[in-house]
């Protein structure tokens, strides 16, 4: 009906009311010609296969093109049909008039989407301003426009480009730069800002993050452009700021491609693999073209989950072969059979319990997985000639005042004795501190309580810890056990030191709620066995450089005649499990007044 009704108007506006004769036969003759070759065209074009609710510009130059090659097959018609005298005018118009017709009608589809897009009743709009007018800041603006339901209405773009400042974007203006959010905000009010910038450094991020902090607004922000397809934005994506981005540490970029010598074609062995620290191990060790990866740990349940995660991981890959093998490492003959069957070139030792409060009332527990356990792998390493011998250590063993660290730092030396004796396996340990969102830390625990309404809980005011995150420290894990030759005592560097109590309001704050407010933080006292401060090495020990910027080297003089003896003396009285004699042992030797 369109390009009929536009055809006529061409006539029409060419000739006046009054078309002469001589054309009104061919006006008659073209009009089912014309509508019966554009309706083709159209149809080739797929224009009747759009949904045009979703039009972009894509479509409107699609448009454009089946329009123009209509008006041109007509113009053929005519040529081949001798009719010279023809007015090329009305060619000219009725395109024009096609175009405006066809493709407004086609256009009011696309506008009445977002013209006539109405908030639904009970949505209760939040104020967004957005920092970046890039691709994402305008795509993120065009999908709250379009979808007023989410709840999201953007009332300002903030850009550091000042060229940009005063232009609009879909209609919201560019009112100046993320340095100046305090007195913009006071000009516009926001409930949330939302960082569009998915090239921000982490210091960028960081400064706006604390920056909305200190003010009290809730900040988010969009993914990545590494985790964006086609560099889509979408409402969706907006997500919390990760707490790792407050804790003013930048990641080590990973590249491992120069430890896959070190690995390819042979067995690693990890123990623990079900943990944070040894499933991480897992998914970086695979893609280190080994032969086959044995994982083992006591918890069946959690093998089970992280084997269902490696198949997919792996998906269907043949070039890695993946066991799960449930294996105590206080259990002689279970890991002496696992050694037997699977003969590892490397084995990484994370097997181990963790949280300190529960091993002071476990003592004789924590010392039989974590001491006696480390020791009856190092034997069975030894004996199977395994090639290196990697201990998973913690920031608890230096100065321990508790037996979880405690017991890391008789690990610590029970490596260091085996790697004073004589024979084939080099043997070293990794000391590192908190990794963030392990199973029990504190961002998962602040998290449960701000989502249960609170309290936040923290043990001390000016309690400290050092954090990485997870896939770092066993990047650097891996990184340190490929360069050992033996007897080290890596240490990674943690950075600064964050006050738990900072990070507990930082994460209020970024949940949209004020601290004490909202959100209370209640002070509990340090929990048994649980220190003020961590410290990375002791006053005995020195710290040297190696070969990676961001792994250093612990070196301590100690009398390791001595130190067999004791270590034997201690597994003796572990292996008895008398308290008394246990506890006497370690007072008289080992630990250290808190700190």
């Amino acid at each position: 009906m369109l390009v009929g009704v536009a055809w006529l108007l061409a006539f029409l506006l060419r000739f006046g009311v009054y078309i002469p004769v001589e054309y009104i036969q061919v006006f008659l003759l073209l009009t089912p010609l014309a509508i019966a070759i554009k309706i083709i065209v159209f149809y080739i074009s797929g224009f009747y296969g759009q949904l045009w609710t979703y039009a972009s510009l894509k479509e409107g130059l699609r448009l454009l093109y089946g329009i123009t090659v209509a008006s041109l097959i007509i113009l053929a018609v005519l040529f081949f049909t001798q009719q010279s005298d023809f007015p090329r005018a009305v060619i000219v118009i009725d395109w024009l008039l096609t175009l405006f017709l066809v493709g407004g009608s086609y256009f009011f589809i696309r506008a009445k989407k977002d013209i006539f897009s109405l908030t639904p009743r009970g949505v209760k709009q939040k104020k967004i301003i957005i920092v970046g007018a890039g691709e994402a800041g305008s795509m993120l603006v065009k999908q709250m426009q379009r979808s007023p339901g989410k709840g999201y209405k953007p009332i300002a773009i903030l850009d550091d480009d000042l060229s940009k400042t005063g232009l609009m974007i879909h209609g919201v203006r560019v009112v100046g730069s993320s340095r100046s959010i305090p007195a913009i905000i006071a000009d516009y009010p926001a409930d949330e800002i939302v960082l569009a910038i998915p090239s921000a450094s982490r210091e960028e991020r960081r400064r706006i993050a604390i920056e909305c902090r200190d003010l009290g607004i809730p900040c988010k922000t969009v993914p990545d452009i590494t985790e964006l397809v086609d560099d889509e934005i979408s409402i969706s994506q907006i997500r919390d700021i990760d707490p790792k981005e407050l804790l003013g540490r930048k990641e080590t970029n990973i590249d491992l491609k120069d430890t896959v010598d070190r690995y390819r074609g042979k067995t690693v062995l990890i123990t623990g693999a079900a943990g944070s620290i040894g499933s991480e191990l897992c998914r970086q060790i695979v893609d280190l073209e080994p032969e086959r990866v044995v994982a083992t740990d006591i918890s069946e349940n959690g093998l089970y989950h992280l084997e269902e995660e490696m198949i997919s991981w792996l998906n269907g890959s043949s070039k890695v072969t993946f066991n799960v093998r449930v294996m105590d490492v206080r259990d002689n003959h279970a890991v002496e059979r696992i050694l037997k069957t699977y003969k590892p070139e490397a084995i990484f030792h994370a097997a181990a319990y963790k949280h300190v409060p529960m091993m002071e009332r476990h003592p004789i527990e924590a010392m039989e997985n974590n001491f006696l356990g480390t020791r009856v792998m190092i034997e069975a390493a030894r004996r199977h000639n395994s090639e290196r011998f990697v201990l998973i250590s913690t920031d608890k063993a230096v100065n321990p005042t508790s037996i979880m660290g405690l017991s890391k730092r008789l690990a610590e030396q029970s490596v260091k004795v085996a790697a004073s004796e004589s024979g084939s396996t080099k043997f070293m340990a990794v000391r590192f501190g908190n990794v963030l969102g392990s199973n029990g830390s504190v961002i998962p625990k602040f998290k449960r309580q701000i989502s249960s309404g609170g309290p936040i809980t923290v043990t001390h005011p000016d309690i400290t810890r050092y954090f990485m995150t997870i896939h770092e420290a066993v990047y650097l894990v891996i990184q340190a056990a490929a360069m050992g030759n033996g007897g080290e005592i890596f240490l990674l560097n943690m950075g600064e030191p964050v006050r738990i109590v900072d990070l507990a309001r930082s994460m209020i704050r970024l949940s949209g709620l004020e601290p004490e407010k909202d959100i209370p933080v209640e002070f509990t006292g340090l929990r048994p066995g649980e220190k003020l401060y961590e410290e990375l090495y002791g006053q005995d020990e020195a710290i040297n450089k190696t070969q990676h910027p961001q792994i250093f080297e612990v070196c301590s003089a100690c009398n390791e005649m001595l130190l067999v003896e004791m270590l034997s003396e201690l597994e003796t009285v572990v292996t008895k499990g008398d308290g008394l004699n246990f506890s006497n042992f370690l007072s008289r030797n080992y630990l250290a007044p808190a700190a």
